[in-house]
């Protein structure tokens, strides 16, 4: 069997099993959600497909339903809630014996992330002497998400976090979170002054019940002397997120290294 662990209510799902029926022919396959038949194939029988309204099942008529003698691949779609549970294949042969054959997967439907974090409050440059502040904040989630800032590819400790702030909210029968983890970071302890004279900032969002849905945004700022600034280099603008211009370095959200 092949049914997804953790799908979003958004997608289009497709749950599949394969057979080997040696030398018998296919009398059925039945697909059950918990202990209820939601779709029938039964290649000797007209109709061949039959389906059965089910709670939270809605099987996408987009694309055809491909079930033979090898293999029955459905499609379900409009996702909700109450699409969570147990779902069953259950193969049968031909007469006399009728063999069964089944098997279990469950499957949970959650809201997952579908943007990177957004960080804010970064100005265009900083000054050896001062801190890096910054905001970042998650995308919407029915899973916990969490929240990790690097500088310049190097963990920021534990010790320059604030607590991280939780946000929730109820839609379409989920319940939602979004986190924002606040940084202030001395420039002096973290960042070194290897990398031409820029910081390189990301931060990491991930849901750890999910590890391929985690998601970054990053950021490129600059790191500029006393000597500089007073020839007008650099500036307190802020930076307004991901996809912006970063103030005072003249690049665009692409050059500068933000997604």
């Amino acid at each position: 069997m092949n049914v997804p662990e953790v799908v979003d209510y958004r997608d289009t799902v497709t749950l599949s099993c394969s057979y080997d029926l040696g030398a018998h022919q296919l009398n059925s396959v039945k697909w059950y959600k918990g202990n209820k038949e939601f779709y029938r194939y039964a290649p000797m029988l007209f109709p061949k497909v039959t389906t059965y309204p089910v709670d939270g099942i809605v099987i996408a008529t987009d694309r055809p339903t491909i079930c033979n003698q090898y293999l029955c691949s459905i499609r379900l779609t409009e996702l909700q809630r109450r699409s969570s549970g147990e779902y069953r294949c259950e193969i049968s042969g031909d007469a006399p014996e009728f063999k069964l054959a089944n098997g279990t997967r469950n499957m949970t439907v959650e809201v997952l992330p579908q943007d990177d974090p957004t960080i804010s409050g970064l100005s265009a440059s900083y000054l050896p002497n001062e801190h890096i502040a910054a905001n970042c904040t998650s995308d919407r989630s029915s899973l916990a998400t969490r929240l990790l800032w690097f500088i310049n590819g190097r963990t920021v400790p534990m010790e320059y976090l604030q607590q991280q702030q939780e946000t929730t909210l109820e839609s379409d029968g989920f319940y939602l979170r979004y986190r924002t983890l606040e940084m202030r970071v001395p420039i002096e302890r973290l960042v070194q002054r290897e990398l031409d004279n820029v910081i390189h900032i990301k931060c990491m969002a991930s849901v750890d019940a999910v590890p391929s849905v985690g998601r970054e945004a990053k950021a490129v700022v600059a790191l500029r002397s006393h000597r500089s600034s007073l020839f007008g280099f650099g500036g307190h603008s802020r930076a307004a997120g991901r996809s912006s211009l970063v103030p005072g370095l003249g690049l665009t959200s692409n050059q500068a290294g933000v997604i």
